[in-house]
């Protein structure tokens, strides 16, 4: 049975994805699940090894310092995953290290119960949010199929793409 996350708040995808996992495993179905919501576990919603969840996960060598990268292990073992290394695999996907800053920044304010203040108006000049940027994306999203897409929509996308 395919379980897709669907478009949520985190809050709420960890409930509704606890909620169906319990389920589940109460009606005795086999289940494999994948998630990077380790909240489950680690709040106590989920009980590994009890009423049959049972919590694998999958190795890698997490650097210790921001110069190396995470490496795969391809190996699975019991238990739940510890951290899910998403700035390490941000940085090794080659996301732009002000983005990959920002986001560590967040992670230490949230764990230490901080507000997180937006950036100054000053440093947000190349938002994803500037208009241009939205109409791009919003056109890019309305074409089904951009190897069939007409002379008019790829023009129109050139034209936006121009002017980020």
């Amino acid at each position: 049975m395919p379980l897709k996350s669907i478009g949520t708040a985190p809050t709420s995808g960890i409930a509704v994805m606890a909620s169906a996992m319990k389920r589940l495993a109460q009606s005795k179905c086999k289940v494999v699940c994948t998630t990077h919501f380790l909240e489950m576990f680690s709040l106590g919603i989920l009980e590994e090894s009890k009423g049959g969840i049972k919590a694998v996960r999958m190795s890698i060598h997490v650097p210790e310092t921001d110069e190396d990268d995470a490496i795969p292990l391809f190996k699975l073992e019991d238990g739940v995953a510890s951290s899910s290394a998403g700035l390490v695999c941000a940085r090794m996907a080659g996301l732009n290290r002000k983005v990959v800053d920002r986001a560590s920044d967040i992670i230490v304010a949230l764990k230490e119960g901080k507000q997180v203040r937006p950036l100054p108006e000053s440093l947000n000049a190349n938002s994803p949010f500037q208009p241009n940027v939205k109409s791009g994306i919003r056109l890019f999203l309305a074409v089904d199929s951009w190897a069939n897409a007409s002379d008019e929509d790829l023009d129109l996308l050139q034209e936006l793409v121009d002017r980020m």
